[in-house]
């Protein structure tokens, strides 16, 4: 017997009143029309309401990780095969970086966009497309929270409200309005929709039934490969069925729909990491993945307090919640707080067991869908993020409004509605001014600032966009003040757990500084700025060695280790101390050995110690490695400002100043060139001597 309400129950009693030959009037028909026909007419309304809330993002821009997912990424900016192969044999960050992550269907939404849509550069697309896949889970959820309720007098009502206020909730936005949140809005459709599919397949028959479960088979499949976590959509049908359900069959059924996608994203998902160096989480990411089990896990149910108290109060949103914002679980006020919310929340809950199974579903849905990123199974790789209550705020909503309807609690209808209206305005509000922090790097860090003042990660990145965004470096001292305060956070940290970019970034600012002092106070900054480097240098060498011993693998020598180096190199030459810069840039040109720069500084440091000609060949050396205009720029000019004595290096091209291979200095010089880059078939070009 099905339970009351539950999909399919109507159209059972329509079949026994068909047995027993009893004809309904149609006056008793009308309603039931009526309602499905007010059903579909709320979904405009909700349509135009979350267009309003979500309508001022196509004014911002890429900000955070989709710089690097969608600018930085060369298989999303052409259509063809070769860059479709690259993208489904290579991880989420690639080239970029390694994370762990395999969701080949989110890159190639970014390569419709950038080649096939040509959004190319320009946002606005990306934003389109965003914006339509969350109307689409608006509507999917309508329909959901509908069909569940099928067969009650509230249903419509309940299922718009659900709707409405989740449509615009303010901790949508880092899935919505951030471009990179994609995967989010993906793996969303994915679960929503197949739910839909699976109540579907649960109440059809024959032919019909396996149609259903073909749709819930191909929508998993674009949820896994959009985001992994929408693995957890069995998971959920299973918790339904059990709660709300008597249909084992139909669950088995729909269930190994499920498991089909999923077992063939893990089989490719493992062939394509395995390929990779193990993934590992920065401890300044999430603090979870540096401590003993049961700190971490407290650390986690911590967490899930701040996440429901921002369910319902989104009011200071942050887009970072790195080292320090969340410390670790001490037994602090703030812990036991956080704990005690929890602790109500799973007693609320348990309560609903008995009269309201639909509202406890909703409960499961909401943790069910924040388990994969939760931190209690295992750490991840941050130990916060907005985006991940994409979905759990769904739930939440749902509980709330499924487990007042019929209690001493609920309102008439009217009233209900204007209730809702006005807090989903204000939730619309917030989520229009929260819209306007993702325009760019420098408007979301200091709303982050604000927000997280003790997370190293944004001050970081406002003294990075500070100082990108200032050629004249107008407000270079407020840069340096931002990236003293991020580095001032990670100080404590021993050099293993710490990460070198602020330390980088602090030293980089300290050369800018000295550059526009005066030779006395300039030295003082460069010497400042050495000594950053040199701690950016121990901390990833430090952490380097520690990966290695972790994984028993050869210590990892990726380019970035060079970056550190480069810059002491760089205060060394500053400093006019020319043996300590050539070291360093020759040790930087081992590491990196395509990175124009350091050929530049190899050259600088020759021409310190008096030795042209040594320049000359490095900066042969650097034009042949990596193919720099620049540096054959800086080679033109070395020759004209008198390193040939002869006049004969530089002549007349149709494209203005060019090198004479013909001269004596000139061939000398770009045949040792072209040995020290390993370039014989350049060498035979040349002419030059076996």
């Amino acid at each position: 017997m099905k339970a009351p309400g539950h999909p399919g129950g109507q159209a059972r009693i329509f079949r026994v009143s068909h047995r027993s030959k009893q004809v309904k009037p149609a006056s008793k028909a009308a309603p039931g029309i009526q309602k499905q026909r007010k059903g579909f007419c709320l979904a405009p309304a909700l349509i135009a309401f979350t267009f309003l809330a979500f309508s001022n993002s196509f004014a911002t821009g890429f900000a955070l990780d989709s710089q690097m997912l969608i600018l930085g990424d060369s298989r999303i900016q052409n259509e063809s095969a070769d860059n479709i192969g690259l993208i489904l044999n290579h991880s989420y960050w690639w080239p970029n970086g390694e994370a762990g992550l395999y969701r080949p269907l989110a890159t190639l939404s970014y390569l419709l966009n950038y080649a096939i849509l040509g959004s190319g550069r320009n946002p606005t697309g990306y934003h389109w497309i965003n914006l339509i896949l969350h109307l689409a889970n608006v509507l999917l959820a309508l329909v959901l929270v509908r069909r569940l309720l099928e067969g009650r007098e509230y249903a419509v009502r309940a299922a718009f409200l659900v709707a409405l206020l989740w449509a615009a909730h303010p901790l949508l936005t880092e899935s919505v309005t951030n471009i990179a949140g994609r995967p989010d809005l993906l793996a969303g459709f994915s679960i929503l929709g197949g739910l839909v599919a699976y109540l579907n397949s649960a109440v059809a028959t024959r032919w019909r039934r396996a149609l259903w479960l073909i749709v819930l088979a191909l929508i998993t499949a674009v949820g896994v490969f959009s985001k992994e976590s929408a693995a957890i959509l069995a998971g959920i049908i299973l918790l339904y069925e059990c709660l709300c359900g008597v249909r084992l069959r139909a669950a088995l059924w729909g269930c190994g729909a499920t498991l089909v996608p999923v077992a063939l994203m893990l089989w490719k998902r493992t062939a394509v990491l395995s390929a990779t160096l193990a993934p590992e989480f920065p401890f300044v990411d999430n603090p979870i993945t540096g401590a003993g089990f049961w700190i971490g896990r407290l650390t986690a149910v911590k967490v899930l307090g701040r996440y429901l108290w921002l369910s319902i109060w989104p009011a200071r949103l942050s887009s970072d919640y790195s080292y320090s914002q969340i410390p670790l679980a001490r037994g602090s006020a703030e812990d036991w707080i956080a704990w005690l919310g929890v602790g109500v929340a799973i007693v609320l809950a348990a309560l609903l067991f008995r009269t309201r199974r639909l509202a406890l579903f909703f409960v499961g849905f909401a943790f069910l869908n924040l388990l994969p990123t939760a931190n209690l199974l295992f750490p991840i790789g941050t130990i916060m993020a907005e985006r991940f209550m994409y979905l759990p705020v769904l739930g939440c909503i749902a509980c709330i409004v499924l487990a007042l309807q019929g209690t001493g609690l609920s309102v008439p209808r009217g009233t209900g509605l204007v209730v809702a209206s006005v807090l989903a305005s204000a939730y619309a509000v917030r989520t229009w001014t929260r819209n306007l922090d993702w325009a760019s790097d420098l408007t979301m860090a200091a709303a982050t600032v604000q927000t997280s003042p003790q997370s190293f990660k944004p001050h970081w990145l406002w003294a990075t966009a500070l100082f990108q965004t200032d050629p004249e470096h107008k407000n270079l001292d407020r840069a340096i003040a931002e990236a003293d305060r991020s580095v001032a956070i990670l100080s404590p940290l021993p050099d293993e757990l710490d990460v070198p970019g602020p330390w980088n970034l602090a030293a980089t600012l300290r050369l800018a500084k000295g550059d526009a002092l005066a030779e006395q106070a300039a030295r003082q900054e460069y010497m400042k700025a050495a000594a950053t480097a040199q701690r950016s240098i121990a901390i990833d060498k430090a952490s380097r060695a520690a990966y290695a011993l972790r994984h028993g693998v050869p210590e990892p020598v990726p380019p970035a280790a060079a970056n550190g180096i480069r810059i002491l190199a760089s205060a060394y030459l500053r400093m006019h101390e020319a043996d300590q810069a050539l070291e360093q840039a020759t040790r930087a040109r081992t590491i990196d050995p395509n990175n124009a720069e350091v050929y530049t500084q190899i050259a600088d440091a020759d021409l310190l110690k008096q030795r042209g000609e040594d320049a000359a060949i490095a900066l042969a050396q650097g034009m042949f490695a990596t193919s720099d205009p620049g540096l054959r720029q800086d080679l033109l000019k070395l020759y004209q400002s008198g390193l040939d004595s002869k006049g004969c290096a530089v002549v007349a091209g149709p494209r203005g100043p060019a090198l004479n291979p013909s001269c004596e200095i000139v061939r000398r010089d770009l045949c040792e060139g072209t040995t020290r880059a390993g370039r014989q078939d350049l060498r035979q070009q040349l002419g030059c001597p076996n």
